[in-house]
Parts: C-alpha cells; sequence; structure tokens
C-alpha cells in the first residue's frame, strides 16, 4: 500500500506541477500577445495622427466647413496630448472616438458638398486615413479581444492565485465608458 500510495502523490504532484506550467506558459502567452497589439494600435494612431495633416491642408483648401476642420483639428491635438500624457486605454479611446468621429464629420461634409469629388489632393490623402482608421479598428478588436482573454484568466480560480504570484494583472480594455465621456464633455466645456 505505501508504495502506492507514493505513486499516487507523485502522479498527482506531476499533475498540479502540468498544470501550473500550463497556466504560466498561458498567461505570458496572454501578456506578451497584449503588449504587441497594444504597440500596434499604438503604431496605426501615430499613422493616423501623421496623416491628418496633408488632409488638413487639403480639406482647407477644398474650402470644407471651418467649424468642422478647428473640431478635427482640436481633436487630433487632444488625442495625441492624451497619448503622450499615459492617461490610459479609457482616456485614450474616449480621445480616439471623438477624432474618428470628426474625421468622419469633415469626410460627410466633403460629400454633401461634392466640390472634392474630382480633386485628388483631397481624396487621396481622405483615402489614406480611411484605410488607416480600418487598420485602428482591427487593431483595437486585436488588443481587445486579448485583453479580455488574459482579464479571464487572470480572474478566474485558480489560475488567479498562479497570476497573482506572477504579478500578472489584467490590461484596460480600449473602450470608451461612461467616466470618460463625461471627462471628454467636461473638456469640450472648458475649451
Amino acid at each position: 500500500m505505501t508504495v502506492f500510495s507514493g505513486v499516487v502523490v507523485l502522479v498527482l504532484v506531476l499533475v498540479v506541477v502540468g498544470y501550473v506550467l500550463r497556466v504560466v506558459r498561458r498567461l505570458a502567452r496572454y501578456r506578451g500577445l497584449a503588449e504587441q497589439s497594444a504597440r500596434l494600435v499604438d503604431v496605426e494612431l501615430e499613422r493616423r495622427y501623421v496623416q491628418l495633416q496633408p488632409f488638413l491642408t487639403a480639406a482647407e483648401s477644398a474650402d470644407l466647413s471651418g467649424d468642422l476642420l478647428r473640431q478635427l483639428a482640436g481633436a487630433r491635438s487632444w488625442s495625441k496630448a492624451v497619448r503622450d500624457r499615459g492617461l490610459g486605454m479609457q482616456a485614450q479611446a474616449a480621445a480616439e472616438n471623438a477624432l474618428s468621429a470628426a474625421f468622419h464629420a469633415v469626410l460627410d461634409d466633403a460629400e454633401a458638398r461634392r466640390s472634392v469629388v474630382g480633386n485628388w489632393a483631397f481624396q487621396g490623402p481622405a483615402g489614406d486615413l480611411t484605410v488607416t482608421e480600418k487598420r485602428i479598428a482591427g487593431a483595437v478588436r486585436v488588443y481587445n479581444d486579448t485583453a479580455y482573454q488574459l482579464s479571464e484568466a487572470v480572474g478566474s480560480f485558480p489560475s488567479s492565485l498562479i497570476a497573482k504570484a506572477r504579478s500578472v494583472t489584467a490590461p484596460e480594455p480600449f473602450v470608451e465608458t461612461k467616466e470618460s465621456l463625461d471627462e471628454h464633455r467636461a473638456a469640450e466645456v472648458a475649451a
């Protein structure tokens, strides 16, 4: 009986060690994917920031609404300031959503006026930005999926014990919350 008990204990220890190693690898994989996808989001947001300057110049020369262009320029500055200050993913999501909305408002104005249909100086930057908007949406979707997977792994028992022991925390999703909307409205009122 003692040999049998020893074998059972050894098998149980091996199962527990195997489970712990599997959870450690899974947490490391999710954390690495979350970091990579966050960098991808940053790359795409920076690409949009750079692409907005030629778009703004072309939109000004196309005589589009000055109010909409000022809103777009302000949203561009705000999104850059939020990223530079590292205010968190929720504040960044709010700023980036405001920037996307301002960009699409300018596009809608251009479409309504029909004054830029054959203006390739406007259409080129507008097309580049439209593609970048789609790339941002895809990068954010990948980041959020990975962040939610890591959050689930960090928050569920017994992997939460291993995550806590290895100092793995759940990343903040790239979503706009009611609090960040309220902060945005307060910033707009102050401006």
